[in-house]
This record gives C-alpha cells, sequence and structure tokens, in this order.
C-alpha cells in the first residue's frame, strides 16, 4: 500500500461531528475525555441539577457522540465524586451533603494556605503581574454587578496560586475538592458586597505574595478560604429565608445542622 492509499484507509471522523480524537487516532480515551469536561461544565454550571439523572440518548445526541463515551466519562466522574452511578438504574448527579461541603471548605483552605505559603518564596514577576491583572479584572466585574464574570476570573485566580506553586499532588487534590464545590462558591457571590470582599481578601493575599512573606500569605490564603465558607452559608441562609418569605431569617446565623445543600 503507497503512502496515499495509507492516509485514504484512515478512519475520518462522520460529517458533522467533532475530531476530538485527531491528535490521537483512534483513541477511545481521548474521546471520553473530552465528554468527561463537558459533563463537568453542565454540571458546574447547573445545567444538569443535583439529583438528575443523565439521560445518555439525549446528552450523546447534543455531544455528538455515541453513548459508549458517555458511559465512559460518568465511570470517571463517580470516581470524582459528581456522579452517582446505580446498577440498572443509570447515572445520577450528586447531592453533597452540608456538611460534607464543609469538610471540604476545611481541607482546602489548608491546601490553599500551604500553597501560598510556598508561592511566595518562589514568585516570579510574571506571575505577580497576571495575578494582578486577575484581581483588577474582578474589581471591574464586582463594579458591574456581575457575579459570572466574577465567578471565572475567581476560578482562575485560585488555580494560578495552585499551579504557580508547583505542588503537583496539593494541586490534584485542590482541584478535585474545588470541582465539587463549584455551585457552592458560585453562589456566594450573589449577594450584594460579596464580590468586593472577597476581592479585597484577594488583594490582601497578592500584597503578601509579591512581598515574599510566607507566613503572611498562607494566613491569608487560609482566611479568604474560610471567609469564603461563612459566605456561601450565609447565601444558603438568605435564600432559605427568601423562599420561606421571613424576611427577618436574613439577619439569623446560618444553621450548620441543615443536611443537605446542592453541589
Amino acid at each position: 500500500m503507497d503512502q496515499q492509499e495509507s492516509r485514504a484507509a484512515q478512519p475520518t471522523p462522520a460529517d458533522g461531528l467533532p475530531d476530538w480524537g485527531a491528535d490521537r487516532p483512534g483513541s477511545s480515551r481521548s474521546l471520553s475525555r473530552h465528554v468527561q469536561l463537558e459533563l463537568e461544565r453542565l454540571i458546574t454550571e447547573g445545567e444538569l441539577q443535583p439529583g438528575e439523572r443523565l439521560n445518555e440518548v439525549a446528552l450523546a445526541r447534543q455531544l455528538g457522540v455515541s453513548r459508549g463515551p458517555v458511559r465512559e466519562a460518568a465511570r470517571a466522574l463517580e470516581k470524582s465524586g459528581l456522579l452517582t452511578v446505580i446498577v440498572n438504574r443509570g447515572a445520577f448527579v450528586r447531592a453533597l451533603t452540608l456538611d460534607e461541603a464543609m469538610d471540604i471548605y476545611e481541607l482546602n483552605a489548608v491546601i490553599f494556605g500551604l500553597a501560598a505559603g510556598q508561592l511566595a518564596v518562589s514568585i516570579t514577576a510574571a506571575q505577580a503581574l497576571e495575578l494582578r491583572a486577575l484581581v483588577d479584572g474582578m474589581d471591574s466585574a464586582g463594579a458591574a454587578s456581575d457575579p459570572d464574570a466574577f465567578f471565572e476570573l475567581n476560578v482562575r485566580f485560585h488555580q494560578d496560586i495552585m499551579s504557580f506553586a508547583r505542588n503537583r499532588q496539593a494541586e490534584a487534590v485542590y482541584s478535585d475538592f474545588t470541582k465539587k464545590l463549584l455551585l457552592f462558591r458560585r453562589r456566594s457571590f450573589d449577594r450584594e458586597g460579596n464580590m468586593q470582599q472577597s476581592n479585597g481578601e484577594h488583594r490582601a493575599l497578592l500584597q503578601a505574595l509579591a512581598a515574599g512573606q510566607s507566613a503572611l500569605a498562607r494566613e491569608r490564603a487560609e482566611y479568604h478560604a474560610r471567609a469564603g465558607r461563612a459566605r456561601f452559608l450565609c447565601a444558603i441562609e438568605h435564600e432559605g429565608a427568601a423562599r420561606s418569605g421571613d424576611p427577618a431569617g436574613q439577619d439569623r446565623p446560618p444553621a450548620r445542622s441543615r443536611r443537605r445543600a446542592h453541589a
């Protein structure tokens, strides 16, 4: 077989389907990974709700793939804690209990503080400038009352600090935990003043990082993570009061005993 015939024999994607496996021809792993990322997005952005059953046929049609990659992606997301797979029933978006979320917030505070302390002694000028641009962008998003734009920049700010710290094990654990909290954290910015408060903490942390103050950076990173947890608790208490029609409920302290919340 000559070279032209060999190229002609290579499988090509069906018309209209994304060529996700083009970098590794015939790789089902590459395809299922892309499907997994898309399912993560649908879950974390709330398009697939907690407790909702995945419709494999509809998702496969929506993503332009067969049902096989959807099933493989579901198994991977079960391992990361975003889905629950029940034999003979299917895959369901996992509902995280509030106590589980609070435990993850606390663990993330410690991991984020560790990374910030490590980054403070190695941060470069380019890294500091990138973080400053994100903080400035969040100021603009807050001034425009745009929580979606703020949230995206906030995620990048945290991810950059974890990446710049170059502690790959800590970064991997933090990433897995954070995926489970994305909807929680998004809701934390809905109340007036929360974006400005959060970004004030970002700016204070950045100052410590740029100054090379490792202990202070770690302290401020942990404080910021725990303050985020408090903002989330206030947000869900506010939502509960609004649903019950009790305006006074906005001023009550959050109930730690509430057992279930959505993630």
